[in-house]
């Protein structure tokens, strides 16, 4: 996702210094006409705006703040007054905020702009920013970020961003696995898949997974657009945060299990929708080729 945001940005007419773990992906950029830097601590040195994208909080504090080997090279080593640093990462509220606390005693500032929308949207730049910070700092990144959004929403101060971000996925998490329920259930009374969907869709009852996602179920096509990999990865986020401030979250919880189930009986490379397929094989119910694949 970074990356295809990255591009966005290059399109939109913005130079770059760009910064890698995996040098190799940082190279690439330097073909599209990006500058490539040592550190994290470089790009904070020698840019206005930092934008962060990593895979989870602790190398996201990481990188930013040097809490682990970055220590030294970090972006808070390079930070220093009227410097305002983005984090686009999917992140720990609690971990943000840490982050912020940091960036402002530099004399900088930070910010949220958490996405909403998958690869396909960030390609074509309609992504959704879920913006949580400084009024005034907002602004100012608000025209890059343009180059990779639709729309860029003005949430509250840091840890809003991050809040919603999780719950969103939360609730598309536990509505996948509501629908492949009932989808299994149907299968087994005789009524179809794709006749159930399309009463959901011509009801109230129309959600995002009924319009898009249950096409996958449909046509028993699973390449993904998100992994279930990637699903395991944010529903155990989501309840670690959850743990960390003692909110029960039971169909949380279970959801996070049946994600887990499906990522270790071989399906972690294949799409979200993949779900389905493990409540088919509970229920030894065909809605799939894959109910008697085994698939690895």
């Amino acid at each position: 996702m970074g990356g295809r945001i990255a591009r966005n940005m290059l399109k939109g007419g913005y130079h770059l210094l760009v910064w890698n773990r995996t040098a190799s992906k940082a190279e690439e950029f330097a073909r599209l006409g990006a500058e490539v830097a040592k550190t994290p601590k470089d790009v904070a040195e020698r840019c206005h705006i930092v934008f962060s994208m990593l895979t989870d909080p602790i190398v996201t504090e990481n990188v930013l703040t040097g809490t682990g080997e970055m220590r030294g090279i970090s972006v808070l080593e390079g930070v220093g007054p009227g410097k305002i640093v983005v984090d686009m990462s999917t992140n720990h509220p609690l971990v943000t905020r840490r982050i912020a606390e940091k960036i402002r005693s530099k004399g900088g500032d930070f910010i949220e702009a958490p996405v909403v929308g998958g690869a396909f949207i960030a390609e074509q730049a309609k992504l959704t920013i879920l913006a949580a910070g400084k009024k005034e700092s907002v602004e100012i990144a608000t025209p890059i970020l343009q180059t990779t959004s639709q729309k860029i929403l003005h949430v509250g101060d840091v840890g809003a961003g991050t809040t919603i971000k999780l719950i969103l996925n939360l609730h598309l998490w536990i509505n996948m696995a509501g629908f492949s329920e009932c989808v299994v259930l149907a299968s087994r009374l005789g009524v179809s898949p794709k006749t159930l969907t399309e009463v959901f869709n011509n009801t109230v009852f129309k959600n995002y997974v009924t319009e898009y996602k249950a096409q996958k179920i449909i046509e028993d096509e699973w390449s993904p657009v998100a992994t279930v990999d990637l699903a395991v990865k944010d529903l155990r986020l989501a309840m670690e945060v959850a743990r960390d401030v003692e909110v029960p979250t039971p169909l949380g919880s279970i959801v996070k299990d049946l994600y887990t189930a499906t990522a270790q009986m071989g399906m972690r490379d294949l799409d979200i929708m993949a779900i389905a397929v493990t409540y088919a094989r509970l229920a030894n119910e065909k809605i799939s080729r894959l109910v008697d694949s085994g698939h690895k």
